[in-house]
């Protein structure tokens, strides 16, 4: 084995050893989700599941795209990734909250609107009311 083989095992394990990280890769397995999306699919704060998400990332388990005002997360496109996730995915098939959040999830992507963020809570869905507040005619002022 060598040394950058060993790194992103130590890395990528260490990464693993959290059940909130443990989840958001499974929820990442079916496609994208949203930082806001993730949000509401773990019921944490979105600083809390920023912060897992930066984690992963540093693992090179979990790519993060910018996009307008969101920013969409996905799972790594490397064969050694794909490896590894696979034998998390077979040992932790019939866990329940695992289950429960990729149910959510499929349903978060099939409520977007377009390339929006589907999240009904936190930073994104204010971004999105924003977007749309701007849009509008502003109220004529009494006076």
């Amino acid at each position: 084995m060598n040394v950058s083989t060993l790194a992103f095992a130590v890395t990528c394990h260490q990464a693993l050893g959290h059940p909130v990280r443990l989840r958001v890769l499974a929820a990442l397995r079916d496609g994208r989700l949203c930082v806001g999306e993730l949000q509401e699919l773990s019921g944490l704060a979105f600083s809390t599941v920023s912060r897992h998400v930066s984690e992963l990332e540093r693992a090179g388990l979990v790519e993060q795209i910018k996009e307008g005002r969101w920013v969409w997360c996905r799972l790594a496109g490397a064969e050694a990734v794909r490896r590894t996730l696979e034998c998390i995915w077979q040992q932790l098939a019939a866990d329940p909250t695992l289950a429960a959040d990729r149910r959510r999830a499929q349903r978060l992507r099939a409520g977007r609107r377009g390339p929006v963020c589907g999240a009904t809570v936190g930073p994104c869905r204010d971004e999105v009311s924003s977007a749309a507040h701007h849009a509008a005619p502003a109220p004529k002022e009494i006076g």
